[in-house]
Formats: structure tokens, sequence, C-alpha cells
């Protein structure tokens, strides 16, 4: 969801214990479904149906006026309904975190025998299957955003709801299935700092530019001839998402080894909101991932959408979030030539791949949670053994956790990830 989310805040707790929050400026957000399109394809999708319509008729623009046209401003309010809808491919099993074991046994000891094979399998507890059942089949939310700091994401589930808020410094999640409440509070002068920091660091760097980033124009040129070699863009038809004209802009793959056919970003005409993306994997009809806006107004939603009291019953968990002090701990000590030499090496690397590009992670920086999994039921259940470890695949990423400890990943075939193990 636009702006912080609350979502990202109580990750602290999913990993581990490891504190993290990043700050992100509003404008990047905007460019990140037209350009990084590519890789947030390994992450999650809220879908839709775009329709093409003869009496849509928009100004003509060329692929670089739309990438320009994304909206930028970060005090921008809006509200709608948004359906997810992802077809990965995984296996049909039970991922519903509640299910343990237990509840399994004891209900068949009164279902009569004949019926016991219509009982679920336990699922793994904890966050894995959350994350799963985050990225499996469908779901509806509502997102309502008035500015930076305030933005709330309500996941409609079958009989309950999971809301991520941001209201100001307050940061709440709530699953009314549990009555579980997190709570985190920003430090907003850390927060300021952080973005001061990263403004005076993107300053003092931007004459290294390839690019005047100041310029959407230049910006949207520069990507456009960067991507050309490994991408087609396309402009589509004039469409209709959630009622609106949009303009629809798409990136082909070029990449061989690549499971990412095509993606689609649809632009609302009038506001420049992204309001649809589509991503077609190798190989399939259907899309893999849609996302867009079922209904969306742009007046400002009322204050009390982001209003949170913690309801009666329910358990209330602070989750601190980091300090500067904290956040120095990790990025603290300057790198040496050696280390940014390397890490500029492996980004034109990845750079080079294109949409085949594989993420190497050495069994070192493999982080102690992802190394955890292999002592997860759904870890076997959902990975595939290989000569040289296990793959997770679905139809737009792959994942190989090399028996050495390495970890590959990229929306690249098997037989990709096998090769990049091998040398």
């Amino acid at each position: 969801m636009p702006g912080h989310s609350a979502e990202a805040a109580f990750e602290v707790e999913r990993c581990g214990g490891v504190p993290y929050y990043l700050p992100m400026k509003r404008n990047l957000v905007r460019w990140i479904p037209a350009i990084l399109a590519p890789v947030l394809v390994a992450g999650t999708a809220i879908g839709f149906s775009v329709s093409a319509s003869a009496a849509i008729d928009l100004p003509d623009k060329s692929a670089s006026q739309i990438l320009q046209l994304i909206n930028t401003n970060p005090e921008i309010a809006f509200s709608g309904k948004v359906t997810k809808k992802a077809q990965l491919g995984l296996p049909p099993m039970n991922i519903i975190p509640d299910i343990s074991q237990a509840m399994v046994d004891e209900a068949a000891k009164n279902m009569p025998k004949e019926m016991k094979d219509f009982l679920p399998q336990a699922s793994a507890q904890g966050e894995l299957a959350l994350a799963l059942e985050f990225a499996a089949g469908t779901h509806v939310a509502n997102i309502y955003v008035d500015g930076t700091r305030k933005a709330r994401l309500q996941v409609l589930d079958l009989v309950a709801e999971r809301n991520f808020i941001r209201n100001g410094a307050d940061l709440w999640f709530y699953d009314s299935s549990k009555q579980i409440v997190k709570h985190s509070v920003v430090n907003e002068a850390d927060e300021k700092q952080a973005q001061r920091q990263a403004l005076d660091f993107f300053n003092a760097n931007s004459a290294q530019l390839a690019f005047d980033a100041t310029s959407p124009a230049a910006v949207a040129d520069y990507f456009l001839s960067q991507a050309g070699p490994q991408t087609t863009f396309s402009v589509g038809k004039d469409a209709k998402v959630a009622g609106r004209g949009v303009y629809q802009i798409t990136a082909t793959s070029r990449t061989a080894g690549s499971l990412v056919a095509s993606v689609t970003v649809s632009v609302d005409a009038a506001t420049g909101l992204p309001l649809a993306v589509v991503v077609t994997a190798v190989g399939q009809s259907n899309p893999a991932f849609e996302i867009a806006f079922d209904s969306i107004t742009f007046a400002q939603p009322a204050a009390a959408n982001f209003t949170f009291a913690v309801p009666a019953g329910a358990k209330l968990i602070e989750v601190p979030l980091p300090t500067q002090s904290d956040l120095a701990k990790y990025t603290g000590k300057k790198a040496t030539a050696a280390q940014e030499s390397q890490a500029k090496a492996e980004f034109e690397k990845l750079k080079a791949q294109g949409w085949a590009a594989v993420l190497e992670v050495a069994a070192a920086m493999v982080p102690a949670e992802i190394t955890a999994l292999k002592a997860n039921k759904l870890y076997t259940e959902l990975t595939t053994p290989v000569a040289s470890g296990r793959i997770f695949s679905t139809a737009l990423l792959n994942i190989l956790f090399a028996n050495d400890g390495r970890v590959f990943a990229g929306s690249v075939t098997t037989q990709k990830l096998l090769e990049a193990a091998a040398k």
C-alpha cells in the first residue's frame, strides 16, 4: 500500500525479532509499478479485469509519456476496493495457519472411517503459512490513503478481516479471527532524519547519474533506452479500470529463460495513479497475477477510517521500531573500496541479465529465519528435490535452496538456477 505500511513495520516480529524500518520516498513508490515490475512479480498482486472500450478515446501518448504521467504527488488522497487473484501453479494443499495436527487428530476421532480421506492435512504453523496464504488465490481488500501519514489496508476474509493502519506516528495491525493487535510507534524525528539523509545522499550523487533525475521525461527515456535490449514496450488500447479511462503500457520480455512473458500497467489518465497491473507467465494463457482497483474515489477519506481502538478481549502486542542507533549497528560501518566495487559488479551483472537475473545469497548471508524453514512441514511439501538441493517453484518465481547453504532466486527456469549454482 502507498506510504509507510503497518505491515512493513510488523515484519519486525515476523523476522525473528530483528528490527528494521526504512522509510521510502513516496515518489519512488509511484514509479515502482512501471519500472520495477519484473522484480515485483516475485511478491504479491491484486486482481481484476480491464475493460477495453471503443467509447474510450484518450489523447495519444507514447510509452515515455505514459511513464511520465505516473503520479508522484506525495499528498494524494484516495480510497477504493481491490481484488487479488493469483494463479501461480502452487500444488493444492491446506495452507490455513490455524489448523494444527492436534485439531486434525481430534476431528478424526469423531468422524466415520469412510470420511477420513476428506480431512485436511495439518498445515505448518506461523508466518510461512500466512505468507503463502496471501500469495495464493483471491483476496478482496479496501484501501484508504490520505497523504503520506495516513493509510489503511483492510483485507476482507470470509468471516473476518485483517487491518494494516498508519495514523500519524501509530502503526496498527489487527487480525479479527485471532483477536490479536500489534502496535508500533514511529519516532518521527528519526523518520525525518532518515528522509533528510536519503535526500542528502541523492543530491550529493545526482551529478553521477546518466540522466536528469529531476525530469520525469529524462528518467522515462533513460529507463526505456536501458531496458530496450531485453524488453519490447508497446502501448495498448485505451481502456477502463474501475470506471476510469486508463493508458496501458506493456513490457514484453526478450530474454530467454525468463518465466515472465509480459507485464501490463494501466495508468489513470486523469491522476496518473497506476490502477492495474497484469503479469503473464511463459506458457500460461491466463494471467499469473492481476492487480487493480474495482472501484476508486479521489475524495479525501474520512478520518474515522484511520482511527483504531483495541477491541475488547483482543490481545495487544507492542512491537518496538528500531531507533537511529539501532539502524547504525547495521549501516554505520562504511564499506571498503573493495566491498563497494564488488557490490557495483554484482549490480551490473544482474542488470545485464535483465528478466533472467538470478540473485545469489551466500550461505553466510542467508538469514537464520530462512534456514529454519527447512524444519517446517511446508518446506518439504512445497519444494522438489534436485541434485544440488531443493527447489520451490511457481509460475513466476523459482528458488533453489542449495545443499551447501546458498540460496538462488529469480523469475527464471529451474535449469537457469541449477546452472547458476554450478558456476
